[in-house]
């Protein structure tokens, strides 16, 4: 007696448990949040400061370095990268655990920067030091584009639209982390001065600061009658004064001074006025070349990304019906266009994994009663696994819904064993319970078994940290929830039903049955397949189906299937599908198919009858010839060894995700607007490439950090359905776009795939930090030159490609020497020259006004004209001590030098990033090899190298597959050695993994594969896979055993019981994996990577387990002293071939 008795005995009991489960799934379903992939980046804070007006050395020796400096060794910090720039700009990103609060991390840093900014320059310290939670992923891209490119309008008026709270009704969107804009001038005050006008009037930039600080603030004026009040007081006044210029005449009616004879000097008077924007160091155009401002959103983490688009979407809807007519946003990329492709991928991969097991079931079960029973276990399992997927904080991923692929051919295999175990109990002459009850008498302790050999498998996997971990977690624990499901379901529901649905034997079905069934369930899968709406379709189609079948009582004519489609024409319809012709060739299959079922039933059952005979005498064969099998799979161990070291690895498939990266790099010293009629010629390169729908290029800007000679550009193809041939995916058009692009001598461009998970920046390939720890020994010049021999060498591997850095400390400078001697003898204040001269060519933030409900900031700065060669530095004056006014050519001088235009560093140390890609045909896994391998030969003293991105994570996991491999075995034999009692069995039921090991690596090489992550994940499944079949023939083999049967006919009666349920739980797993082997589109390889290794392995585990088991069963056995029995060994090896 077994404990299922009492679920079988108890059928409504029974149904009600299933049904709770099926219920708290769907409750689950709707509210689970849906995204590409979990949180797997660790989370980042990021600080920012801006140092206007000062070179790339002056901002990391008085900013950043004073920020990192305090930063440096936050509470669960990880690394730390910074940028500083000659635009000014220090950006501060701290990369933190994984696991941790991101609030606290933002909370921890923003306490420390309090710490450091009594330490930085005063106008840093106006400006502000931001400190926010940042993102690397961008959800989606949008330009601000002008509709009539012959009459575009400025920038400035675009950038007007974008002022009208665009950034904060976005930034409300739930799950937004930040809305960041390319080429966008954020209106501002700018002042410009003309410096020999003010020399005239006797007068420095340095007076029009002074002048602007007084004239306009803000002056709280206070109250007349306010408390404390006399007694009596009657009335109450606020007094409102307006301190503040707000108009640009306000500002060009600024008093600067009276002369002499009592006239004012204005600011009109020695310089202008116009609202123009905060920054003019980038500039975007569109694939047109029209000038426009992108728009990037980036997502935070742990949000739903379709939800945050959606929202996303619906603002800019409602800001695109308030824009002037003649200006539009206009779409580059969507991220959310992959999740839900990608998505909807996995989903129709699952669900042809269903209807493929299903069919493989019936197949073999022929009774649709029999079939019924697992077919009920799929769905009970898969959809009770979103309520855990809910309660364990998981998401509807790619991931989760893979692992519910895998598990689709997993759940069934205990219920089909107890099918088939019921349905020979029942045409023995026992009653349906007898039979059920029997069946489970013989395979509880089985099945429980296998499940805990699976659990045993994953669960050390959910222990692993970081991101190989998060991403075996999500594909572990899902599987776990499905096989917990799929075991309480196997030990009281299928049983359960096996008794009830067996219980009569009606008569066979007719071919017109199974016609009517073909064509209702073909209609239904093409439907499905269609995306149409299932009922009123269905409804239509039973219709017309009951119609036919009464017609042909009247008549000889075939008139079920012409009826049936015509029902099915009109119920398209109702059905609202994209392929009506779809759903009728289906149709037109499922009667087809019907029809001819007897047919099929009877070929197959011939077929496998000769199988049987032939496994039989072959199993016989091995039993008395067991030498040359111990020693194949002794050759077979030794193969898979060799195979784990020659398969290249990698960590995650990149995908075509529609869209891509470029970066244009010019010589250093190109100015922004030659780099702008660069990019130009880039965009006509994107114009002429078919499948690139949109673009956008931005001038001055990088992904690390901000240059006049530099650019980015992103750009968007059209969807996967269009880009249907292989020279239409993404990795063709970046491969032609690099060609192209290498043709370009005024620039180095190069394009990149994005990386394969979001949250590693926006690009993609490896990255690699080379560090300064020489402690001042290196110069930037000789760094340089290291990074130089490295690159050139590098880019000589046949492992690497298109390797390059950013940086150079080659752009053109101007050194200014000064005369302190001669500034002294002049009686000038040298803080006062150099504030004249920083003023006027470097510009600086005064205050701020307010205007249309905006607060605008003030800037002054010489005008343009007077900013354009180097002789206008020494052209500027400033008061002496007898007033008189004297050229900075008296104390200055100025030389051509060279320097940097941004400075990154890595842990404080300055870096210089290489980056680059893995030659066609490599992986991942050999490109970070190689580069690693040439800078260990270059041996350049003081120079260490770290890693960061997704290389970074795939170096620190190193060799965690094989770790997880080995917890995976050892824990399965461990739970295998407390099942059986003994140490040897395990070993027994252990021996097919190294096959199926063997059989993935191969399957994996034929097609071009790597043992990338999904990889691995299928690999630790086949653990599990090559033990369950192990398992059912060594449990019934020593029950044999126990009843007195020597150990080769215990072994050869196991394998012979067992040979049906082993075949037809193997061959409905892999038809349900088949739909991952072939999968096209969106998220195709990571489905590929993970299809062709459980498919491969199974595979092979299947056909040498029926072999390789019973062998090393006996060889164990008889070893071990307990294989004789009673009967002679000739006698065993006598009837070793004879079916029973």
């Amino acid at each position: 007696m077994s404990a299922s008795d009492r679920f079988i005995l108890r059928p409504v009991l029974t149904t009600v448990c299933s049904l709770l489960i099926v219920i708290a799934g769907l409750i689950a379903l709707p509210i689970l949040p849906i995204e590409n992939l979990p949180d797997i980046a660790p989370p980042t804070v990021q600080v920012r400061a801006r140092y206007v007006g000062a070179d790339a050395i002056s901002v990391e020796e008085g900013v950043t370095t004073v920020l990192e400096q305090q930063i440096n060794g936050v509470e669960n910090m990880e690394f730390i990268t910074s940028t500083s720039a000659a635009d000014g700009s220090s950006a501060i990103s701290i990369a933190f655990a994984s696991g941790t609060d991101g609030a606290i991390n933002q909370v921890n840093v923003q306490n420390r920067v309090s710490l450091a900014e009594p330490q930085l320059p005063a106008e840093v310290r106006q400006a502000g030091v931001t400190v926010s939670k940042a993102s690397n992923s961008i959800l989606l891209v949008y330009n601000l584009v002008s509709t009539d490119p012959a009459r575009p309008y400025s920038v400035e008026t675009l950038s007007g639209q974008l002022d009208q709270g665009l950034t904060e009704q976005i930034k409300r969107v739930r799950g937004v982390g930040d809305v960041s804009y390319f080429g966008n001038r954020r209106l501002a005050i700018r002042l410009w001065l003309d410096p020999d006008r003010l020399t005239q009037q006797n007068l420095t930039a340095a007076d029009v600061v002074a002048a602007l600080q007084s004239q306009n603030r803000l002056v709280p004026a206070g109250r007349v009658g306010g408390a404390p009040s006399p007694a009596g007081q009657p009335y109450t006044f606020t007094v409102e004064l307006q301190g503040r210029l707000l108009r640009e005449e306000d500002f060009e009616n600024l008093i600067l001074r009276n002369t002499a004879d009592g006239a004012v000097v204005r600011l009109r008077d020695v310089g202008r006025v116009e609202l123009g924007g905060e920054t003019y160091d980038i500039s975007a155009t569109d694939l047109r070349g029209v000038p426009s401002v992108g728009i990037a959103v980036y997502q935070l983490s742990g949000s739903n990304a379709l939800e945050v688009s959606r929202g996303v979407k619906e603002v800019l809807a409602e800001f695109q019906e308030g824009l002037p007519p003649g200006i539009q946003l206009q779409r580059i990329y969507d991220v959310t266009d992959f999740i839900s492709a990608s998505i909807e991928g996995v989903t129709d991969s699952l669900r042809d994994a269903v209807v493929l097991v299903v069919l493989i079931l019936f197949l073999f079960l022929q009774d649709w009663k029999a079939t019924l029973v697992p077919g009920i276990a799929i769905p009970v399992a898969l959809v009770g696994t979103f309520a855990f997927v809910k309660v364990f904080g998981f998401s509807l991923n790619q991931l989760t819904l893979f692992g519910l692929v895998l598990a689709t051919g997993l759940v069934v295999d205990d219920a089909i064993t107890v099918i088939e175990g019921t349905a020979t109990r029942r045409a023995e002459g026992l009653t349906a319970v007898q039979a059920a009850r029997a069946t489970m008498d013989e395979l509880f302790a089985a099945v429980l078994a296998t499940s805990l050999v699976l659990f045993a498998v994953f669960l050390p996997v959910l222990f692993f940290p970081g991101a190989p971990g998060t991403i075996y977690r999500q594909f572990a624990a899902t599987i776990l929830f499905s096989i917990a499901i799929s075991t309480f379901n196997a030990l009281t529901f299928s049983p359960m039903l096996s008794a009830l649905l067996l219980s009569r034997q009606g008569p066979e079905p007719t071919r017109r049955v199974y016609a009517i069934a073909g064509v209702l369930l073909g209609f239904l899968y093409g439907v499905l397949v269609s995306g149409g709406g299932v009922l009123p379709a269905m409804g239509l189609l039973i219709a017309g189906g009951m119609l036919g079948a009464a017609l042909q009582r009247f008549t000889t004519l075939p008139l079920l299937l012409p009826s049936t489609l015509i029902a099915a024409a009109a119920a398209l319809a109702f059905a609202g599908l994209s392929s009506p012709p779809v759903v009728l060739l289906f149709s037109g299959i499922g009667v087809l198919t019907g029809w001819f079922t007897p047919t099929i039933f009877t070929a197959f059952n011939g077929f496998y009858a000769r199988a049987e005979n032939a496994y039989a005498d072959a199993l016989g064969r091995v039993l008395r010839h067991r030498r040359p099998v111990m020693l194949t799979l002794a050759s077979g161990i030794v193969l898979t060894a060799v195979a784990f070291n020659a398969i290249p690895s990698g960590f995650v498939p990149v995908e075509d995700q529609g869209y891509g990266v470029g970066i244009v790099q010019a010589p250093e010293g190109t100015s922004e607007q030659t780099t702008r009629r660069i990019n130009a010629r880039v965009l006509e390169i994107l114009g002429e490439e078919k499948s690139i729908q949109a673009a956008a290029v931005f001038s001055g800007a990088s992904l690390d950090g901000n240059a006049p000679n530099r650019g980015l550009f992103f750009f968007g193809t059209t969807n996967w359905d269009e880009r249907t041939s292989a020279d239409q995916s993404m990795e063709a058009i970046v491969a032609r776009l690099n060609r192209r692009f290498s043709t370009l001598r005024d620039a180095r461009v190069i394009t990149i795939e994005p990386p394969a998970i979001p949250g590693y920046g926006a690009a993609g390939g490896f990255e690699f930090q080379l560090l300064d720890r020489s402690g001042g020994g290196l110069s930037l010049p000789q760094f340089f030159q290291a990074a130089g021999r490295l690159i050139r060498q590098a880019n000589a591997h046949p492992d690497l490609q298109r390797v390059f850095t950013q940086f150079s400390p080659e752009a053109p400078q101007l050194k200014i020497s000064v005369d302190r001697a001669r500034l002294a003898s002049l009686g000038i204040d040298f803080a006062q020259a150099m504030q004249v001269l920083s003023l006027n060519f470097g510009g600086a933030y005064i205050n701020d006004t307010f205007q249309e409900g905006k607060v605008r900031r003030v800037y002054v700065q010489a005008d343009a004209p007077y900013r354009a060669t180097p002789q206008r530095l020494e052209e500027l004056y400033v008061p002496s001590a007898n007033g008189q006014p004297v050229p900075l050519s008296e104390f200055i001088r100025v030389t051509p030098s060279t320097g940097p235009a941004v400075i990154p560093h890595f842990n404080l140390y300055r870096s210089i990033k290489v980056e680059g890609e893995a030659s066609p045909g490599r992986s991942s896994g050999q490109a970070i090899a190689a580069i690693q391998k040439v800078f260990d030969k270059l041996d350049v003293r003081g120079i260490s190298s770290d890693w960061t991105g997704l290389s970074r994570e795939e170096v620190k996991a190193g060799s965690l597959a094989i770790v997880i491999f080995a917890m995976g075995i050892l824990v399965v034999y461990l739970v295998l050695a407390a099942q059986y009692e003994s140490l040897s069995d395990p070993l027994i039921i252990l021996m097919t993994v190294p096959t199926a090991m063997l059989g993935a690596l191969l399957f994996l090489s034929l097609r071009g594969e790597v043992l990338n992550i999904y990889a691995q994940v299928g690999l630790v499944m086949l653990i599990g896979l090559a033990a369950k079949n192990g398992i059912l023939i060594v449990d019934l083999a020593n029950q044999r055993m126990a009843e007195g049967v020597s150990a080769i006919e215990a072994a050869r009666e196991a394998s012979l019981s067992r040979l049906r349920p082993i075949v037809m739980t193997a061959i409905s797993s892999l038809f349900g994996f088949l739909p991952l082997v072939l999968a096209s589109g969106a998220g195709a390889r990571s489905q590929t990577s993970l299809g062709t290794v459980v498919f491969g392995g199974l595979l092979a585990a299947t056909l040498l387990s029926l072999f390789v088991v019973p062998v090393f069963y006996v060889v164990m056995k008889r070893w071990l002293g307990g294989g004789s029995g009673s009967d002679p060994a000739a006698a065993e090896e006598a009837g070793a071939g004879a079916i029973p």
